[in-house]
């Protein structure tokens, strides 16, 4: 008890909070030292420190958790308000100042007047995408259904890239012939937020859609049997099923489908009715579509004859 009685005390005039502080960028370590803390003393830190010591600043685990939050509502949101952050989150405006400068520097968002939004690295080309707010919230109902140790196929298209962008704190296998999804994992990486295997197929590069297609791809995939496929196409159509404008692209896309356990088909309402040059597949061996829209009326005939599931990402 004796250690414990010195613990105390030492919290008392506010060295835990000092010493978690120091090491902040070490959840693990600072996890550990709040668990002690709790258990040996009943003194409650908030915002602006404690009632016993004065002055000290909060935990920096829990400073931790708050960006976090900052950063899962900016993804589902595309953007949020340092007004509004004050007012979810009940602490001052210059502890919100201070998480997003925080979370700038770490590359998570980007600040901008009155807010943040995601952070956006430059892509190898620039592209117009009409519906990114649907595409984000598709990408992060997606995303949460990823586990760790997971053999995970993430395919080519923008909500693929956003899945990508959001693996930080997974550590799990990830088999992609997308050069952007690539990019976003490493990325991760190089911040060591993801602590994955990346696996790049290798091929000839589609210069329009920015993955590697052809024979030398299929015959990689013949090595795989995944437990998660996070795919796109171009045309989503309640008769045809699944197309692609791209030879290349429908038959790397056909060779996932037979070698997964879970297909999730990310499609936002502008996909929908579209039938494009080269048909992948029926909805056989769909697990479940994931969309920024209600299931349509006129596909549940369709979907329920192969059991498909209809996940609206709100």
């Amino acid at each position: 008890m004796k250690a414990a009685t010195v613990f105390v005390k030492l919290s008392f005039c506010g060295f835990p909070l000092i010493f978690a502080e120091k090491y902040e960028k070490s959840v693990g370590f600072a996890r550990s030292l709040l668990s002690v803390y709790v258990k040996f003393t009943s003194v409650r830190y908030t915002e602006k420190g404690s009632d016993i010591c004065g002055g000290g600043r909060e935990v920096s685990l829990i400073g931790e958790e708050r960006k976090q939050k900052i950063v899962e509502w900016i993804e589902r949101e595309g953007k949020v308000k340092t007004s509004e952050l004050i007012e979810r989150l009940n602490v001052s405006g210059e502890s919100i100042r201070r998480y997003l400068e925080e979370l700038e520097k770490e590359h998570r968002i980007k600040r901008v007047y009155g807010g943040a939004v995601l952070h956006q690295s430059v892509s190898f080309q620039p592209m117009m995408i009409s519906n990114m707010d649907g595409i984000r919230r598709i990408a992060y109902t997606a995303f949460q259904l990823v586990e760790d140790d997971m053999l995970l196929y993430i395919g080519h298209g923008v909500a693929p890239e956003q899945v990508a962008a959001r693996l930080r704190g997974r550590n799990l296998t990830v088999v992609t012939p997308s050069l952007m999804v690539a990019k976003a994992l490493f990325e991760q990486r190089a911040k060591g937020v993801f602590t994955g295997d990346i696996q790049l197929l290798g091929g000839t590069i589609d210069p329009k859609h920015l993955v590697t297609v052809g024979e030398q791809v299929l015959q990689q995939l013949k090595a795989y049997v995944f437990d998660m496929a996070i795919l796109s196409v171009e045309g989503v159509d309640a008769s045809l099923g699944l197309t692609c404008d791209a030879h290349g692209l429908s038959t790397v896309t056909q060779a996932v489908l037979d070698q997964t356990r879970q297909c999730y088909l990310l499609a936002d309402h502008t996909q929908f009715n579209q039938q494009k040059r080269y048909r992948v597949s029926d909805f056989s061996k769909v697990t479940t579509i994931i969309s920024d829209f209600p299931e349509p009326t006129d596909w549940k005939r369709a979907l329920a004859e192969y059991e498909v599931e209809w996940r609206f990402a709100p």
